[in-house]
């Protein structure tokens, strides 16, 4: 934020930036809050943010959230370039994703690699991260290409998935610790977009409805709209839900005005 309004010449010496709400002095006086939920990866609870902004003694306020987080105040729904957003794919199954996956997740990764496209796995830690990639050698006897796996811990930055990618590496194995490093890369490296997105244990307290909502987002960088953002878990609970819902109503809007066709 502070790099862009600087380029369009903004005097930035009246302006406070803050990462965190906790270091804000109340005893100056503002005429301004701004709070930026959305940029990066926020793991702010909503309610946390409508406390704060409803205590603090600021007459303009300004939240630039995922949802709408105040009744009975002024909404503006916008996305800069009015792109429709990638709505996820979600997948339910009783099988226990650290020991097996289900057949229907197999059949989207022989159709990325048959298409040549490849695949950033997510799952929620370590532990499983590591699990996951145990079996999935397994499937390589099935389907070759599968044996093209690097793992998270293999790499000392996102930045060396240029190397792996020359190499001809199609999937790619990191954790939710990894989310923002990810985001970073891709929004950076705009050129490697022949990527899709499949996210393990969804349903896991690692993820909220923000950091699902922005692992979709990635899709508006990866630039390819044939690309799949796909959650995995063995049931939706309300943040995969909220995710599926805001993604769409956003793009319903988009529909209803015109603005964009299906």
């Amino acid at each position: 934020m502070k790099k862009f309004l600087l380029s369009k010449r903004v005097d930035v010496d009246s302006i406070v930036f803050l990462s965190t709400f906790l270091n804000i002095d109340r005893r100056n006086q503002f005429d301004l809050l701004i709070v930026d939920d959305v940029t990066g990866i926020s793991s702010v609870d909503d309610y946390f943010i409508r406390e704060y902004v409803e205590d603090i003694r600021i007459s303009k306020k300004i939240i630039i959230s995922m949802k709408k987080m105040f009744k009975d105040k002024v909404l503006y729904e916008m996305n800069e370039d009015l792109s429709l957003f990638k709505e996820p794919r979600s997948i339910q199954t009783k099988i226990n994703l650290n020991e097996d996956m289900p057949h229907v997740v197999f059949e989207f990764l022989k159709w990325f690699m048959l298409n040549k496209t490849k695949v950033i796995l997510i799952t929620k830690d370590d532990k499983s991260c590591f699990n996951v990639s145990k079996y999935m050698r397994k499937y390589s006897l099935l389907f070759p290409k599968i044996k093209k796996i690097y793992m998270y811990n293999e790499f000392k930055s996102f930045n060396d998935f240029v190397n792996r990618i020359n190499d001809g590496y199609y999937i790619y194995l990191t954790t939710s610790e990894y989310l923002l490093e990810l985001y970073n890369f891709i929004v950076d490296n705009p050129m490697y977009n022949n990527f899709n997105i499949i996210v393990f244990f969804a349903c896991s307290s690692k993820f909220n409805y923000k950091s699902l909502l922005t692992i979709c987002g990635m899709c508006k960088f990866l630039t390819n709209r044939k690309n799949e953002i796909i959650f995995v878990s063995n049931y939706e609970n309300i943040e995969i839900i909220m995710a599926k819902v805001i993604s769409r109503s956003y793009n319903k809007k988009l529909w209803e005005s015109g603005v964009r066709k299906y």
